[in-house]
């Protein structure tokens, strides 16, 4: 009697204690949230505006495609707002920021796709980083997209107005606004299956009278890409670039979309 007493204490022991056991790693694995490690942002270190960065490529001859001992060493950062994304495709690993009090702006050229979004403001960490250039066009290189730190969202940057397409050349990487223009060919789309599409682009004054051309370049991975020209005329906001190869510089302008808040051209067209 004393034997099966001791069978039913034991076996008791044994279940409760096989009950508190599943019960302690059910409730591990339920409320064990481990938390995602701390990586801490980089140093501030010395502060560079956008337009001191483009001083030191300028005063080393602004060369087509700069390449100098111009990898950042030390902690430094620089601050501005981001006016171009990779949202519709039209940049890959590339994005632009502009400074919002000088009118200053980049290019970043980035090692990886990143989450930046057009209006974000942004300290970007230097450190590593290199200044280049591609084809004209200035850039801070080899970023890794980690060391871009988003501050705030919807800063956004409002457009240059151009109404002379020959003042163009002043706002290298700019944000702009060109008024009174419209596609010298519009019966076709913005870009080419197979390729980029170079689209040029006429601006007129209110008379009608012909002021300039430039071309507006467009990646056929663009979500656009296959969409018909606006046929009208109108306005288009778009980011200023340039190409120099050994034969002649082409200035271009980079679309950030087509939406009618990006480009508008529905009046009659001269």
């Amino acid at each position: 009697m004393n034997m099966f007493k001791n069978i039913k204490r034991y076996g008791l022991m044994i279940l409760v204690a096989a009950a508190t056991l599943s019960s302690c790693v059910n409730k591990d694995a339920r409320h064990n949230e481990y938390p995602a490690p701390v990586i801490p942002e980089p140093a501030i270190g010395t502060v560079f505006t956008v337009g001191q960065i483009l001083d030191v490529w300028r005063d080393n001859g602004a060369q087509p495609d700069y390449e100098n001992d111009s990898i950042f060493k030390d902690d430094c950062s620089v601050y501005g707002i981001v006016t171009g994304d990779e949202t519709s495709g039209n940049l890959y690993k590339a994005s632009f920021i502009q400074d919002r009090a000088e009118g200053e702006a980049i290019e970043l050229y980035l090692k990886g796709v990143s989450g930046l979004r057009i209006g974000d403001s942004v300290r970007v960490c230097l450190k590593g980083a290199v200044l280049g250039a591609y084809r004209g066009t200035p850039q801070i290189q080899n970023l890794d997209p980690i060391n871009i730190i988003v501050l705030k969202n919807e800063q956004y940057i409002e457009p240059v107005v151009i109404n002379d397409i020959n003042e163009i050349e002043n706002h290298l990487c700019q944000l702009v606004r060109l008024e009174n223009v419209q596609f010298s060919e519009p019966d076709t789309t913005w870009a080419d299956p197979d390729g980029y599409g170079e689209r040029m682009l006429q601006q007129f004054d209110d008379n009608g009278g012909f002021i300039g051309e430039i071309m507006v370049r467009t990646s056929n991975y663009a979500a656009f890409a296959e969409r018909q020209l606006p046929q009208g005329n109108g306005f288009l906001n778009a980011i200023v670039t340039v190409y120099i190869s050994s034969s002649k510089e082409t200035w271009q302008l980079v679309v950030r979309g087509v939406s009618p808040a990006e480009v508008l051209m529905e009046g009659e067209r001269f």
